[in-house]
């Protein structure tokens, strides 16, 4: 997207063109799984899925850009800033979804096209030099989105490259290919009209308007890995049985296969579905895909990192050794999960405990018995 909110037409996405790849990680969305360091607190919000996903994708923007101040090696700094431009073409796409004045608008458009621009450097380092800047303004973006405080922005982060990504969304794909993606996202979606927006990374972006609504979506091969509408009708009883089921059927009409529900909660008249792959009896709860529904309607979608492979370990405690290891008051058994720790695959049983301040996770080992993790 260029910042020009000027050329839009009937409200339709334009998504930023991204070059490197599109890791979507959906840490934010996952219940439990968060990074290391301290998250905000979200903000409940009555308005839109758009607006839901603008303030959640600022405050993990946030989150990453304050990470990668700590970052000492190319590695570490490559995957955070992987991860950060995911949330801010996401902040972006949301953003024109909300739609707005274009005088106010102006500002964050050019923030995020900066901020897109730093984070896929190829030096990786450098965006950790330019860390404090990228931190100071996605605070005060996500205080703006969540809050209404005011934001401004002067350009500090650098040139946004929208001339760069504009030269990639032109990039010519392949037509058959594209006419066989559009049919199946106006298939899946049952779309009135798709419209091929551009590619990036192997992935194909579509406009899609179906009964007065619009909003993106986004195809990798035969799979529909992302999409969502800019407003849909929001349940005023939220069935999280009859969702679970309808999000259960959806993702294996994407193309994602069987994927098992890790968990659902009701967020103002939605119901938020995660659902991942279970790999011999454990849900590997760390690479979910988001279904978002309303009634009896899929209003957005992400399939995150779902169809990642996985090596894990078998478990050799069984759970009712390894609830010794958990304190009292946990909400029922522990469910068997594949998590990535330090690099490497582990299996363990995860307890759920609502305490006064909210929810948090204890991660019991399921090879050696010993508590693992508390989040």
């Amino acid at each position: 997207m260029v910042n020009n909110l000027n050329d839009k037409k009937n409200n339709a996405i334009k998504i930023a063109a991204v070059v490197a790849a599109f890791v979507f990680v959906l840490a934010a969305l996952v219940t439990g799984m968060a990074l290391g360091l301290n998250k905000k607190k979200r903000v409940e919000t009555k308005s839109s899925v758009a607006q839901y996903l603008l303030v959640d994708s600022a405050t993990e923007l946030n989150h990453t850009a304050s990470a990668l101040r700590l970052c000492k090696g190319e590695e570490t700094a490559k995957e955070l800033c992987d991860n950060g431009l995911v949330y801010a073409v996401r902040a972006e796409t949301a953003l024109e979804c909300e739609g707005g004045d274009w005088t106010e608008n102006r500002a964050k458009e050019a923030f995020l096209n900066d901020a897109m621009a730093l984070l896929r450097t190829k030096e990786p380092m450098k965006a950790v030099e330019k860390a404090d800047t990228l931190y100071k303004y996605s605070n005060m973006f996500y205080k703006h989105v969540a809050h209404g405080e005011a934001f401004e922005y002067n350009g500090e982060l650098g040139e946004s490259g929208a001339a760069k990504r504009s030269a990639a969304k032109s990039e010519k794909a392949d037509d058959k290919e594209i006419e066989k993606a559009a049919a199946r996202v106006k298939e899946i979606l049952g779309a009135d009209n798709v419209g091929h927006l551009g590619g990036y990374d192997g992935k194909l972006q579509f406009e899609v308007e179906n009964d007065g609504k619009h909003g993106y979506a986004v195809t990798e091969g035969d799979k529909i890995v992302e999409f969502s509408f800019s407003r849909g009708q929001r349940s005023g009883n939220a069935d999280e049985g009859k969702a679970r089921e309808i999000a259960v059927r959806f993702v294996k009409d994407c193309g994602h296969g069987e994927l098992s529900v890790c968990s659902s909660e009701v967020e103002n008249g939605y119901v938020i579905v995660k659902l991942c792959k279970n790999i011999d009896g454990a849900l590997a709860c760390d690479e979910c895909a988001s279904v978002v529904v309303s009634g009896d309607e899929v209003v957005a979608f992400s399939a995150g990192k779902c169809n990642c492979d996985h090596d894990v370990p078998t478990p050799k405690v069984p759970e009712n050794e390894a609830k010794k290891s958990a304190p009292h008051g946990a909400m029922g058994d522990g469910v068997l999960v594949a998590r990535k720790v330090d690099g490497r695959e582990r299996v363990c049983y995860q307890y759920r405990y609502e305490l006064d301040d909210g929810v948090h996770y204890v991660y019991v080992c399921a090879e050696n018995g010993k508590q693992m993790q508390v989040k």
